[in-house]
């Protein structure tokens, strides 16, 4: 009885080579097979098929790229991987490119720890520049998101020679404006303040903020102040109704407190620049004693908005009303316009713009 031929226990992974001893065909059958079929007569493609479905081989993608210079792969440079903003926004960027048949190499700040969300409020408000060097000549195109006025790494982008998507900001060169993707902050900035001046004084709302210089706290506090003097017969907000410093629970319940010991949070309306500010205001509130959302005859209640609309907005109680923000098609977009840049290197560029809403639940 003819002995069965076993895999060495030493050999970790198939190989090309044991596709084509096992289906009888040389090795660059086996690749047009897997890269071109049409060019591979269809009793022969099969049989490779059927090798490659028993040996589990995977082809690796690496040395594909090396000799098609077409490696499959998108980088994706974020700030920051914190919190549910990123998250939504890589899984539709993954979707996305998964979709179109590629994969994303993704890459942040290691140093950071949190400061999320908020269209990316890490410390310095941008992926760093030693990002673009993770390329290593794999990805076909970046994707970069940028959150604060960061020339320098949009120049060093360039110089990759990469296609490249921005992602929260318009970037205008000596060519023309890149491709990038853009949230209409502004829509759902000023529903969200008419919302809170329905039954709120305009002396009693607030704005509480990420980093000043973030792109998106700027967008949003600047159509907070224009909507307020708007209904409030032409006055700006005062300097205490605007707070800045972070995107985070710890400094949306630090602004609760220093706004209650000031006698300024009961019977309030708080407007907060990110879910996660607006949790941290939401959970001071609830530690003071103050019922948040609810009819109040007494004044004793705060209503708070949140931006994003992230997860947690339906997982607190109660439930936080939020700016929606379609942050999957955020991710999605840029992965859409990247994709349509290297096949078409010398089109116009594309600006993207993504509406926001409004959603109104128990906290407001």
């Amino acid at each position: 009885m003819a002995r069965r031929k076993t895999l060495s226990p030493f050999k970790t992974s198939t190989s090309i080579q044991d596709v084509a001893r096992s289906a009888g065909v040389s090795t660059a059958t086996v690749s047009r097979v897997l890269n071109s079929p049409d060019l591979v007569a269809a009793e022969t493609a099969q049989k490779v098929r059927k090798a490659v479905a028993e040996l589990g081989y995977k082809p690796n993608l690496f040395a594909k790229g090396l000799m098609t210079r077409k490696s499959q792969v998108l980088g994706i440079a974020l700030p920051d991987l914190h919190g549910e903003f990123y998250s939504a926004l890589l899984h539709g960027a993954d979707d996305e490119a998964r979709r179109h048949g590629y994969q994303l190499l993704v890459s942040t700040d290691a140093r950071r720890n949190g400061g999320g969300g908020g269209g990316g409020a890490g410390d310095n408000g941008a992926a760093p520049v030693e990002q673009l060097d993770l390329t290593f000549g794999i990805v076909e195109g970046i994707a970069l998101m940028i959150t604060q006025p960061q020339d320098e790494l949009v120049r060093r982008a360039m110089a990759t020679g990469l296609p490249l998507v921005v992602m929260d900001a318009e970037v205008k060169t000596p060519g023309g404006t890149v491709d990038c993707v853009l949230v209409d902050n502004v829509s759902g900035t000023v529903e969200a303040t008419i919302h809170l001046a329905e039954r709120t004084p305009r002396e009693r709302i607030y704005f509480v903020g990420g980093p000043e210089g973030n792109f998106d706290t700027r967008i949003r506090a600047d159509a907070f102040a224009a909507t307020l003097k708007s209904h409030g017969n032409g006055r700006a907000p005062g300097p205490t109704q605007m707070a800045y410093k972070e995107y985070t629970e710890a400094w949306g319940y630090e602004w609760a407190e220093r706004a209650n010991r000031e006698g300024r949070l009961k019977g309030s309306a708080v407007l907060c620049a990110d879910d996660e500010i607006a949790v941290g205001v939401l959970q001071a509130a609830e530690d003071m004693g103050l019922r948040v959302g609810g009819g109040d005859e007494g004044g004793a209640s705060v209503r708070i908005v949140g931006f994003d609309d992230t997860r947690i907005a339906s997982i607190v109680r109660p439930k936080l009303s939020s700016v929606k923000v379609p942050l999957k098609d955020v991710g999605a977009g840029a992965v859409q316009l990247l994709l349509r840049r290297i096949e078409e290197p010398d089109a116009p560029a594309n600006v993207m713009r993504l509406p926001t809403k409004l959603v109104v639940r128990q906290s407001s």
